[in-house]
């Protein structure tokens, strides 16, 4: 029997963890894992017991990181406690690079018989390019979810895969005609960033309203959440949507509005006309725009490198600004995104594909 250790630091990852431990358990002619490690509903509907909640870890930018700080490095020491005790095979770790790095770093030492297989390559290609470098000193292998993303960390001696994006076994091919009688939003998935693009979000529904008074949103909230969103669209006319949901809501949705990260990708892959949006504390966008290396936000413009899907970020985060783009923009043909973002094997699911990788470290 093999023993796996997954740690996963927010939302996006637990998705990627639990999708991950149900392949690996699926592979057939193969010995039987048990997992431990940090992670949340999904992962825990896998099968795992997590350490300790893993929405402590679910922290971004500098003023939101400080302040809890001590607790952070207190997790740090004792998740690597916890993998000197059980003694697994392999670490999987997914996302939160700050804080699974340290991990790695002090666990490796203590256990260097150990596998580390990090999900979700950093973005070297966006800044901080001597990342890969440190990752292929702390890592065996990195799965990467990119099509372009493999060379940069294999010219530095760590083997890394493109398996696909998990989304692609997740939103299934819907070729039917969408009802223009709602548009679907997504606020975020932290308190701070609801607090800054849920106002915008809601003056573009306004504006949208206005134009068609029947028009309905369907908003996508997460329990703990909730209520934060309900306050700032609080008498309009809107439906909360499970963010389990969200990909059926997807495939039906005539438009959305989105904060950038994941959900555009999958917004894309669902061939749903979008924009995104997204704003952050001041000090954190200067530091942060004098070390990003490209010119865009959303995955699709990087690939295509040219604006294909509208992107509203910081300063030009602006209902107005956003609602020009809606009533002048032509949406783009996304029927090829899907193949793009397959992996090497498009043939294999990317969960599988994944696990077909981590096999080949047990």
């Amino acid at each position: 029997m093999h023993s796996i250790y997954i740690i996963a630091g927010e939302a996006s990852g637990d998705v990627l963890g639990g999708r991950l431990m149900h392949a690996l358990n699926n592979i057939k002619d193969s010995e039987p894992v048990i997992f431990s490690g940090i992670g949340g509903t999904t992962m825990e509907e896998a099968g795992l017991t997590s350490l300790f909640p893993m929405q402590e870890l679910s922290l971004m930018g500098i003023f939101e990181v400080v302040p809890k700080l001590p607790k952070v490095i207190k997790r740090v020491y004792q998740t690597v406690r916890d993998i000197e005790k059980i003694q697994p095979d392999i670490v999987i770790t997914i996302d939160a690079p700050d804080f699974n790095k340290a991990v790695v770093k002090r666990a490796r030492k203590k256990c260097p018989h150990i596998k580390f297989v990090h999900y979700v390559a950093p973005t070297v290609w966006a800044w901080r390019k001597g990342r890969a470098k440190q990752m292929a000193k702390l890592f065996d292998g990195l799965i990467c979810l990119f099509p372009f993303e493999p060379p940069y960390f294999e010219k530095e001696g760590l083997t890394a895969v493109c398996c696909g994006h998990p989304a692609i076994e997740a939103i299934p091919v819907i070729n039917a005609e969408r009802q223009n009688d709602h548009i679907l939003i997504f606020p975020g998935s932290r308190l701070g960033e609801i607090k800054r693009i849920a106002p915008v979000f809601r003056d573009v529904y306004q504006k949208m309203k206005a134009m068609n008074p029947d028009l309905r949103a369907h908003i996508v909230a997460f329990s703990n959440l909730k209520e934060d969103i309900e306050e700032e669209f609080f008498g309009l006319n809107v439906k909360y949507i499970d963010p389990k949901d969200r990909y059926k809501a997807m495939t039906e949705a005539p438009f959305a509005l989105a904060k950038s990260g994941t959900t555009g990708i999958e917004l894309a892959i669902a061939k749903c006309p979008h924009i995104i949006a997204y704003k952050m504390n001041s000090i954190t966008w200067e530091i942060l725009i004098r070390v990003v290396k490209t010119k865009y936000a959303h995955i699709v413009n990087i690939m295509y490198n040219k604006e294909v899907v509208p992107e509203f970020i910081q300063y030009n985060c602006v209902a107005s600004k956003i609602m020009h783009s809606i009533l002048h923009h032509k949406s783009p043909d996304f029927g090829e995104i899907r193949l793009r973002l397959a992996g090497d094997n498009p043939e294999m699911s990317p969960s599988k594909q994944a696990a077909y990788f981590v096999k080949t470290f047990l």
